[in-house]
């Protein structure tokens, strides 16, 4: 118990440390996430655009 115990304690002074290693994969996934989305959201949107127009 006592070990995690420990790890818990070590996470959550991780989180909150501004430049933890927690924020800072956190902001990692979201920028990943932000990536992708907008590189496979803006092919959708124009081909959902021709497809409207040929209508």
């Amino acid at each position: 118990m006592s070990n995690v115990q420990l790890k818990l304690e070590a996470f959550i002074e991780d989180v909150n440390c501004e430049d933890g290693l927690t924020v800072g994969l956190f902001a990692k996934i979201t920028d990943t996430m932000f990536f992708f989305i907008k590189w496979a959201g803006i092919p959708f949107v124009l081909y959902l655009f021709f497809l409207i127009l040929r209508w």
